[in-house]
């Protein structure tokens, strides 16, 4: 290494002295490493242009087979857009020879073509009216008639034009009628489903099943079709009585039967009418307070009254035959007489009114828990009111007012507290008013006795010292 570094440091000296040749000398073993280095790089550029050479071929060659398919799909392409200008032109050529033959069936219908834009306009106002019928679930069929004739674009003959008119007399004749018929129906099999069964209708307008409990109503389907369908909520016990007593009537018989003109929208607002377990809900936990104390305040009521009612006879029988007893309180008022008649006119006096005041709790016993009662009814009807309206207008500041049915909650509280309370208050008053007048009167059954008695022990006195 350090020879070769000589040598190239000599042949640097000689090019700058100018000299023309310099001979270096070299050691065997450099000359064989420097040639094997060449043979080396020699070996590697010519791989690598054999490479090279390979990539470009695969590349000519892919650019050959793209042109190919190139120009394949440009071919197919002018093909195609001659066909199209072909069937345009065909397209253009069976426009204007159908406008002309629709200009010669016009010229050659005349009045007839215009009879058909009648018949159009009339069957587009009839058969909403025929599909919305109960008469067409029993004559099925004339829908899809006059559709089909309203909606071709061949002329009609006569025997389809007549479809219209034998439709719309069909269904005059139909609301005259009352029959039964056959038809599914939607929501009345036990699960919900649909079921068959089997219908009485009067004219067009009300339907019901033969058993007369459940009424039915024509619905529109999503794709405009029309179905029977039983209504969620049955109308009222006498709507169901009246469809049963048209079901049951003989032949001659007047019967007075339900008619809904609206063909169901008057039943279905009926059915949606709140029941009174509605209401009660309606009323809330206040609502059901003022219920309960209606409820326990007119038993108590009813048993007071009735209680006053026995103990007034009873007295008024006692107070003819005089005969002393622990039966009822004259009674008893007779027991004290002669268990001390025997004392001078103060001392029984006194024994007497002791034994009426003993009595007295027994005749107004309950009358002060009707009374209470009936003063806090109201009062709960107030807080219920109170609590309706909180609700309202908790409602209205969280979601506004511009949803009446949002408020009708709030509202419906503050309603039915009031009436609950109303209605608690009333009957509790007059029973209150009722026992507290019998009590009066068995109060004035035993002072009356008493005073009596106390008079017969002083006359008896003064004849005895008379």
């Amino acid at each position: 290494m350090l020879n070769i570094k000589s040598s190239l440091k000599a042949l640097g000296a000689a090019t700058l002295l100018g000299l023309s040749s310099v001979t270096l000398a070299a050691p065997a073993d450099a000359q064989a490493t420097l040639k094997s280095v060449l043979d080396s790089i020699r070996k590697d550029s010519n791989e690598m242009s054999a490479a090279d050479q390979a990539r470009l071929r695969e590349f000519q060659q892919d650019k050959n087979a793209q042109e190919a398919r190139m120009t394949e799909a440009r071919n197919a392409l002018a093909v195609v857009e001659a066909r199209g200008r072909a069937l345009g032109a065909e397209f253009d050529a069976n426009e204007a020879e159908l406008g002309a033959l629709e200009a010669q069936v016009s010229e050659q219908a005349g009045d007839f073509q215009e009879l058909l834009g009648q018949f159009r306009t009339a069957a587009g106002e009839t058969m909403p009216e025929i599909s919305n019928s109960f008469a067409n679930f029993d004559y099925p069929g004339r829908v899809e008639g006059i559709a089909e004739i309203a909606e071709a674009r061949t002329l009609p003959n006569r025997a389809q034009l007549e479809r219209l008119p034998k439709a719309m007399l069909q269904e005059m004749l139909a609301q005259s009628e009352v029959k039964t018929f056959t038809a599914v129906v939607d929501g009345i099999g036990p699960d919900g489903s649909n079921a068959e069964a089997e219908l009485m209708r009067v004219g067009v307008f009300t339907a019901a099943t033969t058993d007369g409990r459940k009424f039915v109503e024509v619905k529109k389907a999503g794709s405009g079709d029309t179905f029977l369908q039983a209504f969620r909520q049955q109308p009222s016990g006498a709507f169901a009585s009246g469809m049963g007593s048209l079901i049951n009537a003989g032949p001659d018989q007047i019967v007075r039967a339900p008619v809904d003109p609206s063909k169901g929208n008057l039943f279905g607002i009926l059915g949606d009418l709140p029941k009174f377990s509605d209401r009660l809900q309606q009323g809330g936990p206040v609502g059901a307070v003022i219920a309960a104390l209606a409820a326990i305040g007119i038993l108590i009521g009813f048993y007071k009254v009735f209680t006053l009612f026995t103990m007034g006879g009873a007295m008024r029988k006692t107070a003819k035959t005089r005969q002393a007893g622990t039966g009822n309180p004259l009674a008893r008022v007779f027991e004290a007489y002669e268990t001390n008649r025997n004392t001078d006119i103060e001392t029984l006096e006194l024994k007497l009114d002791e034994q009426i005041l003993r009595e007295s709790p027994r005749i107004e016993r309950f009358n002060d828990i009707i009374k209470v009662f009936a003063a806090v009814a109201p009062l709960l009807g107030l807080l219920g009111t109170v609590i309706g309206m909180i609700i309202t207008f908790t409602t209205i500041t969280i979601y506004g007012a511009g949803d009446p049915k949002l408020m009708a909650g709030g509202i419906s509280v503050a309603l039915m507290t009031t009436v609950f309370g109303l209605v608690a208050a009333i009957p509790l008053l007059l029973i209150h008013a009722v026992a507290s007048s019998m009590a009066r009167a068995n109060q004035q059954i035993l002072d009356e006795q008493a005073a009596g008695l106390v008079a017969e022990k002083a006359e008896s006195l003064r004849g005895a010292m008379a």
